[in-house]
């Protein structure tokens, strides 16, 4: 019993770290975009996706990335964010974990400022094996900046320039506040059961 309660717990922490989408044929991962994360016109969506280390992988993976919808109200057409993804293994995209070498890429899309909220799909197409991986995503509303003319021109300020890596939206720090705090009641829960048996 305190194996399965310890093996439930390894792999709470290891979803919460971790959330790739493996593709059908297993030649690749998608590891960004987050499935159902919020995003918003007219800022960066990050792409990325890991390769098994495999010299034949030429002649199994030809890959393509759009940005789409099903949702026939928002009127859109796709777009291809790129036709021929890079799927390269030099040694810049080498990564390593534990003893399995993949190979990590990555690419950004800038969403239009006029692209309507609602969700929306980024496909990954591999033209070999006939197989899609769908990633869906959520588009909030475009903000325009907001600017203010300062006093005194001659003093300087400080740039609001965005950061890949800090949170562009409430609704991202609420969704991570609350995994957070979901995983740490749940791994409470779990220790005071495991200290019981």
């Amino acid at each position: 019993m305190k194996s399965i309660i310890s093996t439930f717990v390894l792999l709470v922490l290891f979803r919460l770290v971790k959330a790739d989408v493996p593709s059908p044929s297993h030649n690749y991962n998608v590891t960004l975009p987050e499935p159902n994360a919020p995003y918003v016109a007219g800022q960066m969506l990050p792409i990325s996706y890991t390769l098994p280390d495999d010299t034949n992988l030429p002649n199994l993976l030809s890959l393509s990335v759009l940005f789409t919808t099903q949702d026939p109200s928002l009127n859109f057409t796709d777009i291809v964010i790129t036709s021929n993804a890079d799927i390269s293994q030099g040694f810049s995209f080498r990564r390593t974990h534990n003893t399995m070498v993949y190979f990590e890429h990555q690419l950004s899309y800038a969403i239009p400022n006029n692209t309507l909220p609602g969700n929306y799909i980024v496909l990954f197409v591999d033209s070999i094996s006939k197989s899609n991986t769908s990633v869906p995503i959520v588009v909030r509303p475009y903000a325009a900046p907001v600017t203010t003319l300062p006093t005194n021109p001659n003093r300087a300020h400080p740039s609001n320039g965005g950061s890949i890596f800090a949170y562009h939206s409430n609704d991202v720090q609420v969704t991570h506040q609350r995994n957070w705090t979901l995983a740490a009641v749940s791994l409470g829960l779990l220790l005071i059961a495991y200290s019981a048996l």
